[in-house]
């Protein structure tokens, strides 16, 4: 399953994605590279974010970004997806994939079902 990082989270930080992440969404699939209009036509399921919906913290020594629990999509977009499903963090300001990740339950989706989302986090580990 592939994960990835926009650039400019990677050359700005996490902070990046709380600063301009402003939809986090459940998509059927994902490649690297996958376009934003490519991510947007796979969207199951999607909820509004705001920079207050993510915590800064630190776990030792590693920066950690954690996003807020129980948000729900009450009616999916779509039905669809399973086993290669991903949730991605979006900035539909400037048409941007900020980070995608694996969404392990690989349930399928049916269109109109509620959709709630899990505490998700990502951590930048410390260089040794």
């Amino acid at each position: 399953m592939a994960k990835y990082a926009h650039p400019d989270v990677r050359d700005n930080g996490i902070n990046y994605i709380k600063t301009n992440c402003n939809k986090i969404a459940l998509i059927s699939s994902y490649a690297v590279g996958d376009s934003y209009a490519t991510v947007n036509g796979r969207i199951l399921a999607d909820v509004a974010m705001t920079s207050t919906d993510f915590t800064l913290s630190s776990s030792g020594n590693d920066r950690v970004i954690t996003s807020a629990a129980g948000k729900q999509d009450s009616a999916a977009n779509a039905s669809g997806g399973s086993a290669t499903n991903h949730i991605a963090f979006l900035d539909t300001v400037n048409s941007k994939v900020l980070w995608v990740t694996q969404e392990t339950s690989g349930q399928v989706i049916n269109s109109g079902n509620p959709v709630t989302f899990p505490s998700l986090t990502y951590t930048v580990q410390q260089p040794v």
